[in-house]
């Protein structure tokens, strides 16, 4: 055992202890703190500790609700009080900017919501117990109630458990806020009897084929429907996708003269969101089920001045003659392509808005941008609470 004391936090909210000028990262514990630890593991750069004993505990660190918690990989700050868990958020935003950015760029308040009981859709694992994977294993915990998933979310799980689930491996469901719209998906096989869920779901779906109900579901994020497909990505908390929508039109500060290119558009719903301001919205995405589903969301929402292609987004610029004066940008966490940055580069677009979900992809391809735009400011916006997970809306403008 080594008593150690917390002088920082890394980009995964641990905390960061030194022995013998060896940084150790230690999960679950606080700045200031001091604590008892076990190495787990010892490399030459660094080490990975595990809190045995909190001998001073930080003020900041509350009494976690969740019982699965030292078990379950789903949160990592639940032992942080909320407005501390968003103080460390901006500042890990800042460090990374500080530290990998060749410029120093105006870091704005972070945007917030609702600590709990936020997330839409859960992946359920399946065998014998049914729950979430341990964080260091393929091992099930077993949970009954899950305190970021919505009330309906936690309510299917308990139905499930009145189930014969021996031949299911796994379980999504999916619970729209705002229209109430609920799907369950199963991964199983042999046949099983859905009868207890039929009374409470829109859809049900056993091995992506629709058994009960609509083969899609719908949410609304203010005046805009969307639908969801089984496999389709949709922000998975419905209030911090509307504020992250928002952030992006306050940032973007958009006229109706725009004409917008927005890629990595997934099933449209920023294009959509953002329409009533703009002239424009060309949508681009590689995924066609993606795109199948961002025509129908154009037609339910009966908007005339979007339209959508298939198309890897790194590579379609060199091939549209499309001539947006704002760019949107939406990519996976390994960020834009060095191909797709040259290519914006050469088309010259006033303003880029970069909706991140990694800061630290982020600011590498910033880094190469920067060669013709400015970093204006950066917004970052706290999507998975309790998790140290954070989303950045970043505006950049042509030099």
């Amino acid at each position: 055992m080594e008593k150690v004391k917390i002088v920082a936090f890394d980009h995964q909210g641990r905390g960061i202890a030194k022995i013998n000028n060896k940084v150790v990262f230690v999960p679950n514990t606080l700045v200031g703190e001091i604590v008892n630890i076990e190495i787990l593991i010892d490399k030459k750069k660094y080490a990975v500790g595990l809190a045995k004993e909190i001998v001073k505990k930080s003020p900041k660190r509350v009494n976690v609700l969740c019982p699965y918690y030292d078990k379950c990989g789903g949160c990592d700050l639940l032992h942080i009080e909320y407005n501390e868990q968003l103080k460390l958020k901006e500042g890990m935003v800042k460090n990374i900017f500080d530290r990998y950015l060749k410029k120093e760029v105006k870091i704005n308040k972070i945007v917030s919501g609702k600590q709990y009981n936020y997330r839409n859709k859960v992946t359920l694992q399946v065998n014998k117990n049914i729950g979430f994977f341990n964080k260091s294993s393929y091992d099930i915990v077993n949970i009954d109630n899950c305190l970021i998933a919505s009330e309906n979310i936690n309510y299917f799980i308990n139905s499930l458990k009145k189930m014969n689930l021996k031949d299911v491996s796994q379980v999504i469901i999916r619970c729209s806020k705002n229209t109430n719209d609920k799907m369950l998906a199963f991964k199983t096989n042999k046949n099983i009897d859905i009868n207890l869920l039929k009374d409470n779901v829109s859809s049900l779906i056993i091995n992506d084929k629709v058994i009960y109900g609509k083969n899609k579901i719908i949410e609304r994020l203010k005046d805009y429907q969307f639908v969801i497909s089984p496999n389709a990505f949709f922000q998975t908390n419905t209030d911090m996708a509307i504020n992250l929508y928002d952030t992006v039109i306050e940032m973007a500060n958009f006229d109706l003269n725009d004409i917008v290119l927005d890629l990595y558009c997934g099933t449209g719903t920023i294009g959509i969101y953002i329409s009533k301001n703009v002239k424009q919205v060309l949508g681009v995405e590689i995924n066609q089920s993606a795109i199948n589903d961002a025509k129908e969301n154009k037609k339910i929402n009966n908007i005339k001045n979007i339209s959508f292609i298939c198309e890897d987004s790194s590579k379609v610029l060199k091939n549209i003659k499309y001539k947006p004066n704002v760019v949107i940008v939406d990519p996976p966490r390994s960020g834009l392509t060095k191909k797709l940055i040259y290519d914006l580069l050469k088309i010259k677009a006033n303003k880029i808005i970069y909706v991140s979900c990694n800061p630290l992809t982020l600011v590498r391809d910033l880094n190469l941008l920067e060669n013709k735009y400015d970093v204006v400011s950066v917004t970052p916006v706290d999507m998975f609470p309790n998790t140290h997970h954070v989303e950045c809306v970043c505006l950049l403008k042509l030099r």
